[in-house]
C-alpha cells in the first residue's frame, strides 16, 4: 500500500466541528489509528498544526497541549528536513508555483513514493500531473 502523506489542512478538520469535509477527515483519522505505519508527515506538520490551533484555541493552553499530545501519540512517521527533501521542495516550489509548505509536503510524497493527501484543491491542481497528490475532504 502507498504511504499517505497527511497535510495539516486535513488534520485540522479533526478539531473543528463544523468544518466542511470533516466526516471524511474523521474517516482518515480512523485509518491513521488503525494503521499508523501507512501515514507520514513532514516535520513541519506539527508546527503548522500548532500555529492553527494557537489561533483557534486562544486562551486555552490545556486544550492545546492535549491536542498536540494526541497528534504526537498517533504514531505518524515523521520525515525530517534533510538536504534532499529541501532541494526537491525548492524545485517543486519554483517549477509549480507552490508555497514552501506545500512544496515540502509534495517533496515528502515524492521521496517516500507516497501520495500527499490535501484539502487544498488549488495546490493539488498545480501538481496533479505528477500523480503524487490527492484532494480529500471536499464537500
Amino acid at each position: 500500500m502507498t504511504l499517505q502523506v497527511l497535510d495539516a489542512s486535513v488534520a485540522i478538520k479533526w478539531f473543528i466541528k463544523d468544518e466542511p469535509g470533516r466526516l471524511e477527515a474523521i474517516r482518515i483519522l480512523d485509518d491513521v489509528r488503525d494503521a499508523p505505519e501507512r501515514f507520514a508527515v513532514p516535520e513541519l506538520f506539527l508546527n503548522e498544526m500548532l500555529a492553527v490551533l494557537v489561533r483557534l484555541l486562544a486562551g486555552k493552553p490545556g486544550e492545546l497541549h492535549g491536542y498536540l499530545g494526541a497528534l504526537q501519540d498517533l504514531g505518524l512517521q515523521r520525515v525530517g528536513n534533510g538536504r534532499e527533501l529541501l532541494e526537491r521542495a525548492v524545485d517543486l516550489a519554483s517549477r509549480y508555483d507552490l508555497s514552501g509548505y506545500d512544496a515540502v509536503y509534495a517533496a515528502t510524497a515524492q521521496l517516500t513514493d507516497g501520495c500527499w493527501l490535501t484539502a487544498d484543491a488549488r495546490a493539488h491542481r498545480k501538481i496533479q500531473r505528477l500523480k503524487i497528490s490527492k484532494v480529500v475532504c471536499q464537500v
